[in-house]
């Protein structure tokens, strides 16, 4: 068949026509594929993240907060980052299945630098759990959120990448010389007033992906795959760098920075001093750059709402490199202004008992369980130490108010008086009765106290050691010699002189140093010969310069007593006012107002001097009765040093068995001699530290290792605790607690109108009218 010219010529046009819409298809095609693709992307990923906003406001925010002078290394964090991925869940088809994410966060303020981690509530019991793993001593608490922005201020920002690929590491804390946080700290602890810098660090589980590719350029190195082509030598330490870290778990991770100043140059400062610090983990392999910003309200939107990124592709990072940005610091790091936690807690033993005398919660972990305190541990007595203002008074009140609505017994020595008066006003009304308020400074109905009482010569001798260790309190507290064995033999022997004579008292004793015809008046009541021959024999055959040496000496030390108007018609009243033996018998409440500020520190100590060994000669003549019947009495002194004289040792040693119960409380050890420290340490059942200073610190620290160190008790917080104390005779770990109490119920409980009530009872039964002891003083000592 022949083929004319003109059919070829119209075939050409055709074919070209066709060829032209085959592109046009194909591209057409490409486009639609290419936005399926892309809108199929952003399908999944609205899918996925469609709930992050309500994700975002259902999370906590957590502070932590760790010692100062805790020694945990870096890799504890690393096990804690570890240990975290355990929160990935299944992808799902197409990557749809969101994961959790936990934002971890640096935040700096102006002389504050926090910890903070933001959590969903429903991981915030796990996260909590894998930090105490690590950080046994951190202290977790939810707080309110932040706010490092004013309304003036301006900001600076950045967002971190890996500079290459996710498989190969940056460098860690193993390859830093010192801790990579302190070069964090360092650059933001120099926050002004309205400034404030935060490091987000926000992390999430990552699948495999990044470990394929990583596998993928394992192999090409190692094998490039041309036979012919020269294969050049591998770098064995990027290898083995790039196969450590696909051999961990890795998490993406995006990291951003905000800085909020006053002025745009002080925020742009600010970020380039923390760009600065992160250039320490820039590695031979892999280091950190910014990454575009496309939007800034966006960011912004990320950043506060704690978001990973929708679209831009985060970096990955392994446990060891997210430890090297974020840990805990420990004693190694002496940045400035970082928050720590004042103090360690530690939980009360599961032995302590859930009923007695309440002292306070034990508060661990988020946990609280009350502490309570039997009668029967109460018995081996209670020591409580702690400076000015640390809340042992409020305490003490507590305790004691408690004693009162239980029906017991109890005696109160307050050297300040505001307790004293403050007891007075929750007294209850159906133990008003029960009451004797011994107040010194009321001077116009004094009551009596006649210190020379005693039934027996062993509670003559007994009164009189008390008196002589009293003198040596007041005068010679370093045992000097100012009273020494010359002034002992003298007043010993004046007070039982005097004692043979019931109803003479401390006036009597002043008139028998300086009147012989007094002396030779009694000496026919005194019984003990050896007693009498000081006089006859002793006194007698001393000349009158010698004689007048070492009476006057004697008079001078008691004399400021006894010529004291006030002290005077106290203790130079024939009977006592109140029998302190029937106050224990009958579980009566005694307190006793010895204010400084109204009668003088010397009388105050002189009058609660008095006032304990009488107390201790009360609880020991209850010898004469059964022990199952010796009903529990509760002394409690306040500022106690004041009053322990070497003999005070005995009654923490004695007075268990006469069922005479102490809680003393004073602000510093070295107050207390030496012979009653050893005492308190030795004997006490329970022993109570609120706040103390340096050098007790380092006392006591011994009695709580190894729960608690010499930091935590300088540092424990106003109101609270650290306890070493026994379960039915046996010690139990020392703990914490908080003593707060209840003041608005505290201040429902006063009754201005009662303590009114109970002063004038008190007053009218047991003072008497001024000019009436006045009178009879004048008369006994023949002035």
């Amino acid at each position: 068949m022949e083929v004319t010219g003109t059919g070829a010529t119209t075939a050409g046009p055709e074919l070209s026509a066709i060829l032209t819409v085959s592109i046009l298809i194909l591209v057409v095609v490409s486009i639609i594929g290419l936005a399926v693709v892309f809108f199929g992307r952003y399908l999944v990923a609205w899918y996925r993240d469609k709930d992050r906003e309500k994700y975002s406001l259902e999370s906590v925010l957590l502070q932590v907060v760790v010692p100062r002078d805790n020694e945990i290394k870096i890799d504890a964090a690393e096990q804690f980052f570890s240990s975290l991925y355990s929160i990935k869940k299944g992808t799902g088809f197409l990557n749809r299945i969101p994961q959790h994410r936990i934002s971890f966060e640096i935040v700096a303020l102006h002389e504050s630098t926090r910890f903070l981690i933001c959590v969903h509530k429903s991981l915030q019991d796990l996260v909590e759990k894998q930090i105490h793993g690590s950080y046994p001593d951190a202290k977790i608490e939810v707080v309110p959120e932040y706010n490092i922005f004013s309304e003036k201020g301006q900001t600076a920002y950045t967002m971190y990448k890996l500079k290459g690929a996710d498989y190969f590491p940056i460098k860690t804390y193993r390859d830093l010389p010192v801790d990579p946080l302190s070069a964090l700290t360092s650059a933001l602890s120099k926050m002004q007033e309205e400034e404030g810098t935060v490091i987000q660090l926000i992390l999430s589980p990552s699948d495999g992906k990044w470990k394929d590719i990583g596998k993928k350029w394992l192999k090409k190195e190692k094998d490039p795959g041309k036979p012919d082509a020269p294969k050049p030598t591998p770098d064995a330490k990027q290898l083995e760098a790039v196969e450590n870290k696909m051999s961990r778990q890795g998490f993406n991770v995006v990291v951003r920075i905000m800085v909020s100043s006053t002025s745009k140059e002080s925020a742009k400062s600010h970020l380039s001093n923390i760009k600065a610090a992160f250039e320490q983990f820039s590695g031979p392999y892999n280091s950190f750059s910014g990454a575009k910003i496309q939007s800034e309200d966006g960011f912004m939107a990320d950043f506060i709402y704690r978001y990973m990124p929708m679209f831009a592709k985060t970096s990955v990072l392994t446990a060891d490199e997210v430890a090297s940005i974020y840990h805990f610091p420990n004693k190694s790091i002496t940045t400035p202004h970082i928050v720590w936690l004042p103090a360690r807690a530690a939980p009360a033993s599961e032995k302590i008992p859930m009923s007695g005398l309440y002292l306070g919660k034990s508060i661990f972990r988020g946990s609280e369980r009350p502490v309570y305190v039997s009668d029967e541990d109460r018995q081996r007595h209670m020591y409580i130490i702690g400076r000015t203002g640390t809340g042992k008074s409020t305490f003490l009140k507590s305790m004691m108010i408690q004693d009162i609505m239980a029906g017991k017994g109890l005696a109160f020595l307050d050297p300040h008086g505001d307790a004293a008066e403050d007891m007075l006003e929750v007294i209850p009304p159906h133990r008003a009765k029960d009451v004797i308020y011994f107040n010194p400074g009321d001077v116009t109905r004094p009551f009596g106290m006649n210190m020379l009482e005693a039934k027996t010569e062993d509670e003559k001798h007994f009164i009189t050691t008390e008196i002589l260790g009293l003198m040596q309190k007041l005068f010679d507290p370093n045992k000097t010699g100012i009273v020494g064995p010359r002034f002992e033999h003298g007043v010993r022997n004046a007070m039982l002189t005097v004692m043979s004579v019931p109803g003479n008292t401390f006036v009597e004793v002043m008139r028998v140093m300086q009147d012989p015809d007094f002396v030779r008046e009694l000496l026919p009541h005194v019984d003990d010969p050896m007693v009498r021959r000081y006089w006859t024999d002793q006194i007698a055959r001393t000349s009158d310069f010698h004689k007048s040496e070492v009476l006057d000496y004697t008079v001078s030390k008691f004399g400021r007593f006894v010529t004291n108007r006030m002290m005077r018609n106290i203790i130079g009243q024939s009977s006592s006012s109140f029998n302190m033996r029937k106050i224990m018998d009958e579980g009566k409440i005694l307190i006793v107002n010895l204010s400084k500020g109204r009668m003088g520190e010397e009388n105050s100590n002189f009058l609660g001097l008095l006032l304990v060994p009488r107390i201790l000669g009360a609880a020991m003549s209850r010898a004469n009765i059964p022990e199952e019947e010796r009903r529990d009495f509760y002394l409690y002194v306040d500022e106690f040093q004041n009053f322990a004289t070497d003999t005070f040792a005995t009654i923490l040693s004695e007075a268990r068995k006469y069922r005479l119960n102490l809680t003393v409380a004073n602000q510093f050890v070295g107050q207390v001699p030496e012979e009653v420290k050893n005492a308190i340490f030795g004997n006490v059942g329970t022993l109570m530290a609120f706040r103390v200073g340096v050098p007790d610190a380092q006392l006591l620290q011994h009695e709580y290792a190894p729960v608690f160190t010499e930091q935590d008790l300088v540092n424990i917080d106003a109101r609270n605790v650290v306890v070493k104390t026994q379960v039915k005779g046996e010690p139990v770990p020392p703990f914490s607690m908080d003593t707060t109490i209840d003041l608005k119920a505290w201040a429902a409980m006063r009754r201005p109108e009662i303590a009114q009530a109970i002063k004038e009872l008190s007053r009218l039964s047991y003072g008497r009218e001024l000019t009436e002891v006045e009178a009879e003083i004048a008369k006994r000592s023949n002035l």
